[in-house]
């Protein structure tokens, strides 16, 4: 009978333990903890924030089954490659960015940790990844770039101006290896449109290149994608009304502060889409395994009271086409 008694006991004892063990396990369990890479401050993410909404929508809460440390560029353009070291350092499951700048300042900070990125320029050519089908590496995410689109926003851009004969460029040097410039030249010489490039390294060069842009009797400004151009929005706008000058852009929140017209895939959506790509590398999925995704919809926003400012009569076309107004 001893035997089973030790027998019973020893069963006693595990079953007593179990508890234990398991709290144990669960406490070795460590909650995924997520980078965030951004140019404009940490404070700036709201909760409202489209990326944040994503994660919450796939079952992910802050603070509880989730973590999020971010690191700011400070609105400086050599503050990414800081930041992204400072997150890599800190070994986070996955680096988020919102910008091709910031997807370079990570991937070269760290070719172990997975980056989940928007690209603005072309992610294959300049070798983010080895294609867009299978990325490759440890980048992957969602590209806002076509070779048609600088195309297109030169088009409608000339449609709005009659006898437009030259255009000039808002474009940051710092940001030359994305293709915009070259595709703006591209396109401007199938329409027989003459470029000046106004190289804006920082926000105080603005006022020289639109006073610039005035004394050569400029027609119409033509602004490049780029982090701290977008800042400067708001600025970017009251210096064309100043300056009588229409101006195309290529994001929407342009003529939300002024601009003529802007012409771009949903920047929200991009974002709130990065979710997905977190959400499948926390459970497992390699990023070199996730094909880069490409939008489908682009959309034209146009300013109706600057318009009005500019003494500019659209044509009918053209406001036909567009699919958000200003008013």
């Amino acid at each position: 009978m001893r035997p089973i008694r030790r027998i019973r006991s020893l069963v006693c004892a595990l079953v007593l333990a179990l508890p234990v063990l398991v709290l144990a396990q669960s406490s070795n369990i460590q909650t995924p903890l997520l980078g965030l890479l951004t140019w404009f401050p940490c404070e700036a993410l709201d909760e409202n924030n489209p990326f944040l909404n994503g994660l919450r929508d796939l079952g992910y809460k802050r603070g509880e089954n989730i973590k999020i440390e971010c690191r700011s560029a400070d609105q400086q353009d050599d503050g990414l490659t800081a930041a992204a070291v400072e997150l890599a350092k800190i070994d986070v499951d996955v680096i988020i960015s919102f910008s091709e700048p910031a997807a370079w300042a990570a991937h070269n900070a760290t070719d172990k940790i997975p980056v989940v990125s928007i690209f603005s320029g072309d992610p294959v050519a300049s070798g983010l990844a080895r294609s867009l089908s299978q990325p490759g590496g440890n980048v992957t995410g969602v590209s806002y770039y076509a070779t048609e689109l600088t195309g297109k926003r030169l088009d409608l851009l000339n449609e709005a101006v009659p006898e437009l004969t030259a255009v000039d460029v808002l474009a940051n040097p710092v940001v030359s290896y994305l293709p915009f410039e070259k595709d703006t030249k591209r396109a401007a010489d199938k329409l027989g449109l003459a470029v000046r490039i106004h190289n804006i390294s920082k926000p105080s060069d603005l006022d020289s290149a639109f006073s610039t842009m005035s004394a050569n009797k400029a027609q119409a400004v033509f602004v490049l994608p780029d982090l701290m151009l977008s800042g400067e929005a708001s600025r970017i706008a009251t210096l064309a009304l100043e300056h009588k000058l229409p101006t195309m852009a290529w994001g929407y929140w342009f003529t939300k502060v002024g601009c003529l017209m802007a012409y771009s895939t949903s920047y929200p959506d991009h974002s709130y889409r990065l979710a997905y790509f977190v959400d499948r590398i926390l459970k497992g999925a390699k990023p070199g395994d996730l094909p880069i995704e490409q939008p489908t919809e682009y959309l034209l926003t146009i300013n109706l009271k600057t318009a009005a400012a500019l003494g500019l009569d659209l044509p009918q076309t053209l406001l036909l086409s567009a699919d958000n107004f200003i008013e």
